[in-house]
């Protein structure tokens, strides 16, 4: 599948998502701490969503992150994800999701492959926590001003609200990436959705 292909996906994701939850595009970016503008764009199909931004758009709507690739949401509490299915490349990554069931949006487990000589996307800052944990390759992830390099059978777990990003050293690397919301952040957003049902 071409990136335009990818991209306008996403974006027509995004945009149903956005608007079953009958928000505004001013009450997204503020929720998922995000410009206007760069909201804008990411769902024109105009620009690559970062995992950070797939993270905090998955909270900010409360559905998985598989819901914004474009996986099928079965109207059911769990969630089976096959090998090799909702694979996308996003940002010179392959990423499939490996969790989400419809109304969950505080863990995001994603199976990620990164090429050799990516380009250095920004670094990433989001709410809560984030565990990887290396299939195979040799990570070099990049925590604040730290440079760790993770190899296989090892994991990082950290908070995500530090500038961090992923590289690959030497070879394709692939990683198993969790992302959960911190403690604190799960009773503002379920009063956030009870405020937007009693609206």
């Amino acid at each position: 599948m071409d990136i335009t292909t990818v991209l306008t996906s996403i974006a027509e994701n995004l945009r149903r998502e956005r608007m079953r939850a009958g928000l505004t595009l001013d009450q997204l970016a503020q929720r998922a701490d995000l410009s206007v503008p760069h909201l804008s764009r990411l769902e024109s199909g105009d620009r690559q969503p970062s995992i950070a931004a797939l993270v905090m758009l998955s909270r900010a709507l409360a559905v998985p992150v598989s819901a914004l690739l474009g996986e099928d949401r079965e109207q059911t509490a769990i969630g089976i994800h096959p090998d090799g299915t909702g694979t996308r490349d996003v940002n010179g990554l392959t990423v499939a999701a490996f969790s989400g069931f419809p109304g969950s949006s505080a863990l995001q487990a994603l199976r990620i492959t990164i090429e050799v000589g990516r380009t250095p996307p920004p670094f990433a800052r989001h709410r809560g926590e984030e565990w990887i944990y290396v299939l195979s390759g040799q990570l070099l992830l990049e925590y604040e001003e730290e440079v760790h390099v993770i190899g296989p059978g090892c994991s990082a777990h950290f908070d995500a609200e530090r500038p961090h990003r992923l590289a690959a050293d030497r070879s394709v690397t692939e990683v198993l990436v969790v992302a959960a919301d911190s403690a604190d952040e799960r009773p503002r957003r379920q009063r956030l959705q009870a405020h937007n049902l009693a609206h």
